[in-house]
């Protein structure tokens, strides 16, 4: 398959790569992750003035129109500088859920905002386990009067909650006993009957656990139809694995460019460890990894930019990715031994970021599941 990229695609591509490399070093990322916020307001607007914000949507919202595979290849971009920031949670996440869900009125409510980067949204889609439950919520939202409903629950590992203006969840919707389906709401992320609490997380990247308890919520809260919430995300979920996919390949090569460059320069006994036949094998190890991980998921994400069935490049890319990230910072870390385990060095970020990244909207082993079904076993 032909992967090259058209003349824009790659414009766009030399672009963020000038933009991360000069405005998010690595000294700068670990900033970001001991401040309070856990983002750039500055360069949240330098990205929002760039359009990346709107890449993807219409331009009657402020966006571009753009192609999905260009926000694919922007995401590798930021993935090489593992960049904090509420664009996947905001911008991708949410934005995508209310122009899927969002009527007309709604769209122009919060697209606009989103695009521009004055309003931030987040999503609370994982229950007290830390899985996605979409499907059959935890989360309930019963009504209590002809429009009104009290939203009760904890979603847990919500980005940004703490500087998010509305988070979107999706709640079971009871109509007194009679169970409606799936619901997505769109709530305040503070006020009476709300709790936001910080988490702890191996990234230092700003999650939350939100409880709702009798949280108030009205007709005009929902958003798309009643029940049909499952089926929203369900539409969008191959983007976001695929993006998140596409930040992984990102931060793959930047682990397979550190660790080839410390070999080259690191003498020991006398000689550069890269001239041992070993430590060789181990880079030739993770380059292959890396080209491949590119391979099958700029195939995937291709495939939902021209609208054709993919959910099986979409489980075997995630699947594949998140195996091979490991594993190649895992090979990093043997290589370039006790500095790689130290906060100074750079490498912790990319073995955290691995980690995180392989647990997102599934493990290999969960996708492998999702590729044998697609085969029919």
């Amino acid at each position: 398959m032909d992967f090259s990229l058209n003349e824009e695609t790659k414009m766009l591509k030399s672009n963020a790569e000038k933009f991360v490399k000069e405005k998010c070093p690595s000294s700068f990322v670990k900033n970001i992750l001991k401040e309070e916020k856990g983002f750039s307001e500055a360069l949240w607007k330098e990205m929002a003035d760039l359009g990346w914000l709107g890449l993807v949507y219409g331009e009657p919202y402020g966006g571009s129109g753009g192609d999905f595979f260009d926000l694919f290849v922007l995401f590798e971009e930021m993935g090489k500088a593992v960049l904090p920031s509420p664009f996947f949670c905001s911008a991708v996440f949410a934005g995508l859920l209310i122009n899927e869900a969002g009527d007309e009125k709604v769209k122009q409510e919060y697209l606009p905002g989103i695009i521009a980067g004055k309003k931030i949204l987040t999503v609370g889609l994982r229950n007290e386990r830390g899985l996605y439950d979409y499907q059959d919520p935890a989360m309930e939202a019963q009504e209590v009067g002809e429009g009104s409903y009290r939203i009760k629950g904890t979603r847990l590992l919500v980005p940004y909650a703490h500087v998010a203006d509305e988070i979107v969840v999706c709640a079971k919707l009871m109509k007194g006993s009679r169970d409606c389906g799936p619901t997505l709401f769109k709530t305040k992320s503070q006020g009476p009957g709300i709790k936001v609490i910080p988490l702890n997380t191996i990234t230092g990247e700003k999650d939350f656990a939100v409880t709702y308890a009798e949280f108030p919520a009205r007709q005009t809260d929902i958003i798309g139809l009643p029940g049909k919430g499952a089926a929203y995300v369900e539409k969008i979920m191959p983007k976001l694995i695929a993006l998140k996919c596409g930040e992984m390949v990102g931060g793959l090569s930047k682990v397979v460019d550190m660790t080839v460059d410390y070999v080259k320069q690191r003498v020991q006994f006398g000689k550069p460890l890269g001239v041992l036949q070993v430590v060789q094998h181990y880079c030739a190890d993770m380059t292959t990894f890396l080209d491949t991980a590119r391979t099958i998921a700029y195939q995937a994400a291709s495939l939902i930019d021209a609208g054709l069935p993919c959910a099986k490049e979409v489980a075997m890319a995630k699947a594949w990715c998140s195996d091979v990230y490991k594993k190649s910072t895992q090979i990093a870390h043997q290589l370039h031994g006790g500095i790689g385990f130290t906060e100074e060095h750079d490498l912790h970020l990319y073995y955290k970021h691995a980690k995180t990244s392989e647990l997102d909207f599934g493990d290999s082993w969960y996708h492998r599941q999702k590729v044998a079904e697609a085969m029919g076993f």
